[in-house]
């Protein structure tokens, strides 16, 4: 044959050649002694190079399902009390019948029902009992018998439109299998070579030995033909989660702009959450619809600095010499030290600025906040935040435009726009939107220079730029992914698919 055969094409082929018909998957794995797996894989090589013709058809067969084989087990429920009521004299009350068959209540109602269908019971009521008798033969039942032929593993003899089958089908005591069942035959041009197939059998080598080399047991044997072009098995391997991949490299970004990674709990006193930010104490953001309380072990933490305590409640209630008049509102010590998750991570910004207070810095921290959100594809209760604060003589809007340009174009997102926004702790306020490919605009975080409110209590005068990415944005902008669900996905076939690309 002028086709490069390896051992095992030949070896399927030549069980199909000994075969001398068309013949199954099945039956090929047992004249070649292969696994039926690997023999369909050949067969289908084999095809694609139009050795041999493949036809596949279904064939349908029955199982018992789990009622069925306690049927199959015990007798049927109506063949049982039909039996019970003969032992009983032929007519006797239900009850007494039931007892005597064995019967679960739950299946009363079906003997009841089957027994009456099939004529080999009568009921009727005398009374408030009602009584049964006997009136038919229910020995011969073609249901009882088609359920033991299955039972057997004979049900292959029962054709699929019997109506003992039907009936066992619409009672579901058994289920139907569909197997597809894989034929072959050698194709009509190779039919020739039958004789060749079977003379050439000698095994290729695969792998030349320093064994074979100084024996020269290689001399007259064929080398395996390989496929240099195949696709190889897809192999699962142990890899990082490619967001967390994101992540580390977002903070590899950060890290190369010159900053300085920052960590902070993840529960939180309000007065960091909130009140050191200068956002008042009825803000609609403190509510439980939009935080996580925390309740236990403890509801409440406790003020650490008390002189900082005193100047943020001075700067909430009359400005504290800011020279804004605050919020004109009594300042409670009760919300200040409730706890609740970390709704963002400017929380840890404050609290790098109170140990560094003296210019210049610049921080910047990746990590997971919690929000009661309203899930969305752009939405999640959890959700991490790129955060970041520059702090130096001088600093303009300009200067933090730039930085997040610089950040945002780093990790592939080009189409940016900035409009103005609102926040209790910044002015000016700046929201960042990045171009979607199928989302369009989306929001990316909120940014700002902190007010003299945030930042005048720690006794810093010089500018603070500060702002907050969601680190997933920008991960569904910069590789593509529609839902921010999917970061968080437990689909096996996704994780193990998906990669980043830096």
């Amino acid at each position: 044959m002028s086709e490069q055969l390896t051992t095992g094409e030949k070896t399927i082929l030549k069980g199909l050649v000994e075969l001398r018909r068309k013949s199954s998957a099945d039956e090929i794995a047992k004249i070649t002694e292969q696994n039926t797996e690997r023999v369909i894989s050949i067969l289908n090589a084999l095809a694609v190079r139009g050795i041999v013709k493949l036809e596949t058809r279904e064939k349908i067969s029955y199982a018992l399902t789990d009622e069925g084989k306690e049927y199959a087990r015990d007798g049927l429920p109506e063949i049982r009390l039909v039996k019970a009521l003969e032992e009983s004299g032929r007519t006797a009350p239900f009850e007494v019948v039931l007892t005597k068959s064995g019967i679960s209540p739950r299946t009363k109602g079906i003997a009841m029902a089957w027994a009456v269908r099939n004529e080999w019971a009568h009921a009727s009521k005398q009374g408030d009992t009602t009584i049964l008798s006997t009136i038919g033969d229910y020995s011969k039942s073609p249901v009882a018998a088609a359920l033991e032929s299955i039972a057997k593993g004979n049900g292959a003899s029962i054709q699929n439109d019997d109506p003992a089958l039907q009936q066992l089908l619409e009672r579901k005591l058994v289920s139907e299998v569909i197997t597809k069942i894989i034929e072959a035959e050698l194709s009509r041009n190779y039919l020739v070579h039958a004789e060749d197939i079977l003379a050439d059998l000698t095994e290729d080598i695969g792998n030349l030995t320093p064994e074979m080399l100084s024996s020269g047991a290689w001399k007259g044997r064929k080398f395996r033909p390989y496929n240099v072009g195949i696709q190889p098995e897809y192999v699962n391997y142990g890899k990082k989660h490619p967001y967390a991949e994101f992540n580390d490299w977002l903070r590899e970004i950060m890290v190369g702009l010159g900053f300085t990674e920052w960590f902070g709990p993840y529960v939180e006193t309000e007065f960091w959450g909130h009140d050191a930010l200068f956002v008042p104490q009825d803000h609609v953001a403190r509510d439980v619809q939009d935080q996580f309380r925390v309740a236990a072990p403890y509801d409440h933490g406790h003020i650490i600095d008390k002189k900082y305590y005193e100047a943020v409640k001075n700067v909430h209630e009359n400005g504290g010499g800011t020279g804004s008049k605050g919020w004109d509102w009594p300042y409670h010590k009760e919300v200040a030290t409730r706890l609740c998750l970390r709704p963002h991570t400017t929380p840890v910004s404050m609290r790098f600025l109170y140990q560094h207070r003296e210019s210049p810095q610049k921080m910047f921290i990746v990590d997971r906040n919690f929000r009661s959100e309203s899930l969305s594809v752009t939405h999640a209760h959890e959700f991490d935040q790129c955060e970041g604060i520059i702090m130096d003589k001088g600093l303009t809007l300009r200067n933090l435009l730039g930085y997040l340009t610089a950040i945002c174009k780093a990790v592939g997102i080009e189409k940016l726009k900035f409009k103005p926004g609102q926040f209790p702790f910044t002015e000016p306020s700046v929201e960042t939107f990045g171009k979607h490919d199928k989302l369009g605009w989306i929001e990316l975080g909120g940014s700002g220079i902190f007010r003299p409110e945030v930042t005048q209590p720690l006794g810093i005068r010089d500018s603070v730029l500060a702002w907050g990415i969601g680190a997933g944005r920008l991960y569904m902008a910069a590789m593509g992914i529609n839902d921010i669900r999917d970061l968080f996905s437990q689909d096996l076939n996704w994780l193990r698919r998906s990669y980043f690309v830096r």
